[in-house]
């Protein structure tokens, strides 16, 4: 079919000035733009730069896409990864992972330094007031007969110590009276004019006649009243033998009692325990002689304290719990036994995790009554048994009391069942960095875990995000949470069906990734500096074993000066140097602190640890001769290893007391 004459020329024109305007823009673009051929090397430049970029997704880091796109599993814009330098792939460390400041925002990753504050367990018990067992008097019958009056008829009623409590009538009181009397007679008769030997009789007869009477319960006055009647009564009072309130009411007038009858029980109510349920996982926190706030329902609002003075020795086997004993002050009397009681207690902790307990340093206690605490050696108020010092009991533990623990925020660290991992930042970096770090942890308290070894104060740790590093650096094959010798490296998703996204199935690839070991020799002068080291550690090796507490600590701080001041050159044979100087500072932190022999043996100890690792890396070979020695008593049959010059056994962990305890067990 003919198109019209008229639309033929209008479409003629229409092509004819697309091709003009195609051929003017290339001419244009050519001398705009520079010789011919380069617009398309630089277009080429840009293609292949795309193709070295890796893009990843911020919320799935293990994605790794060659071209800009959506994330296969939220669909969120993937961003450029950075190679070198902030890159994820430009750390040459095995632990360690570095990426952009853009990235660590995007994963929202969060530090916190460790550090050393107070840190205090709260214990929360339940339990009730109890009667002080050691105030509580029972009255009894001391000789057979009738009760013809009570003056304490019914129960609660307040006495005082000599109060009236009952009348008792007992023909046995008559004779015994008369053999007072005559023997009061029989001394008044005694004159000048009979023999020494009379005179002592009469003398004894009249003592053991009132002893009986005493030990019956007459009083010193009753007796007196007696002598100057002369005459005897069938009679006697029973008086109470403390102040405090009748608690129970044995006997009504009128009552024939025999010896040993109970007839009342009196309780003093001016001091009260406090009995406590202990569950066994709180029962580390306790100590005696702590301090302990309660509540009870009667006074809302009301706080009362008290001092923890026994911990029972055996597990309750139907609650599983352990009673906690409060003595605590009523002279208000607002306390009565049996009120339920809600207790708190609050353990502070020292530098290794142990319950502080510092107010009893240096006091001295009963070991049967510790409610008894004096500053100074004697004997127990109540049983009259040698004071013992608080230390030798376990009412003030050893080591650093006054030492804060280092803790770090309970949400940093990664749990694997056999290990605690941290993700520590690296400082200096050039950008953030993160090395994973093994630690040695304590209990948590307060939303805090206690640190014992793996960091030293200062050090930041990742509190948010520390999943994410982990699952990257698995992703990348190198050590992580799971495993610490790095493994399989993914290159999808791994636990997600990727193919089903995709349409293409995920692969992985296993890279064995193991840190080599140098055995390039080190400078003369490290070596050198190490020699000086050692030398130092003998010094206090000596000390320690002459139980020398000045020269022990002062070698200690000296040998802190020493490791600090060692600076080895870079190199991979210098590795060890640098994780003992870690060790060995975080170890000599606190020797200025060292109050006893008990504190610097614990600080050798840690020490030689690290003096063992330097000398059987570096020192094997240098013309000395060192040995390793072992002392299987030392800290409570623990066992311990040192290092010693001679052969000969000195030990510094038992000094004098046992100094040749303990075996060589290696030549060094």
């Amino acid at each position: 079919m003919k198109l019209p004459s008229g639309l033929f020329r209008k479409k003629a024109v229409r092509i004819t000035g697309l091709v003009v305007l195609v051929f003017v823009s290339v001419w244009v673009g050519s001398k705009i733009g520079g010789p011919k051929g380069e617009v398309h090397q630089e277009v080429q430049a840009t293609e292949e730069h795309a193709q070295d970029t890796i893009w990843t997704c911020s919320m799935h880091p293990q994605i790794r896409m060659t071209k800009p796109g959506k994330c296969p599993i939220c669909f969120m814009d993937l961003i450029p990864l950075k190679q070198g330098g902030n890159g994820n792939n430009g750390s040459t460390d095995a632990t360690r992972l570095s990426m952009s400041e853009n990235a660590k925002i995007i994963a929202g990753i969060l530090v916190a330094p460790a550090v050393r504050r107070n840190t205090n367990a709260e214990v929360r018990m339940t339990g009730k007031v109890a009667l002080d067992e050691t105030r509580v008097e029972m009255i009894t019958a001391r000789f057979p007969g009738r009760i013809d009056r009570l003056y304490v008829d019914y129960t609660g009623v307040p006495v005082k110590t000599g109060d009236h409590l009952a009348e008792i009538y007992s023909p046995e009181l008559v004779s015994l009276q008369r053999e007072l009397l005559e023997a009061a007679r029989a001394v008044k008769n005694a004159g000048s004019d009979v023999s020494e030997m009379i005179r002592s009789s009469a003398d004894r007869m009249f003592a053991a006649a009132k002893d009986k009477l005493r030990l019956l319960g007459f009083s010193e006055r009753e007796l007196e009243q007696i002598l100057e009647r002369g005459t005897t009564s069938d009679h006697m009072t029973i008086r109470a033998g403390q102040n405090g309130v009748v608690l129970r009411k044995l006997v009504e007038e009128g009552s024939y009692v025999q010896t040993g009858v109970p007839l009342f029980h009196i309780g003093n109510l001016t001091k009260l325990w406090v009995l406590l349920d202990a569950y066994e996982s709180d029962v580390g926190w306790i100590r005696l002689g702590q301090k302990a706030e309660f509540t009870v329902e009667a006074f809302p609002g009301s706080n009362f304290a008290g001092s923890v003075s026994f911990i029972d020795p055996v597990v309750d086997p139907q609650t599983r719990t352990v009673k906690v004993r409060i003595v605590v002050g009523n002279s208000d009397g607002r306390l009565k036994p049996d009120m339920f009681v809600t207790a708190n207690i609050k353990a502070s902790l020292s530098k290794s995790g142990e319950v502080k307990n510092i107010s009893l340093r240096g006091k001295w206690i009963c070991p049967m009554h510790p409610q008894i605490v004096k500053d100074h050696a004697g004997t127990c108020d109540i049983c009259g048994m040698p004071l013992v010092k608080a230390e030798e009991l376990g009412y003030v533990t050893s080591g650093f009391e006054d030492v804060n623990p280092l803790v770090i925020p309970a949400t940093a660290p990664l749990f694997t069942g056999e290990r605690s991992l941290v993700y520590v930042e690296v400082p200096d970096a050039g950008g953030p960095t993160y090395e994973a770090r093994e630690v040695v942890l304590g209990p948590r308290v307060e939303g805090y875990y206690i640190v014992k070894a793996g960091l030293t104060e200062g050090e930041k740790v990742v509190v948010k995000g520390a999943f994410k590093i982990d699952g990257e650096l698995q992703i990348q094959a190198k050590p992580s949470m799971m495993n610490h010798q790095g493994g399989i490296a993914a290159t999808g998703h791994a636990g997600h069906d990727m193919s089903s996204m995709s349409g293409k199935s995920t692969a992985a690839t296993i890279t064995k990734v193991a840190p080599p070991i140098s055995n390039k020799p080190v400078s003369k002068e490290f070596e050198t500096a190490l020699h000086g080291l050692v030398a130092q550690y003998m010094v206090v090796t000596d000390a320690l074993s002459k139980d020398n507490l000045d020269d022990a600590k002062a070698g200690l701080m000296e040998l802190k000066k020493l490791a600090a001041s060692i600076t080895a050159p870079r190199g991979e044979q210098y590795r060890a140097w640098n994780e003992a100087q870690k060790a060995l500072a975080e170890a000599l932190t606190h020797a200025h602190h060292i109050a006893e022999l008990a504190d610097a043996r614990s600080i050798f100890n840690n020490v030689s640890k690290q003096i063992i690792i330097l000398e059987k890396q570096y020192l094997k070979n240098d013309g000395h001769t060192h040995y390793l020695a072992f002392c299987p008593m030392a800290f409570n049959s623990n066992g311990a290893y040192w290092v010693q010059e001679g052969e000969t056994i000195k030990n510094p962990y038992l000094g004098e007391k046992m100094l040749k305890c303990g075996e060589i067990r290696e030549k060094l």
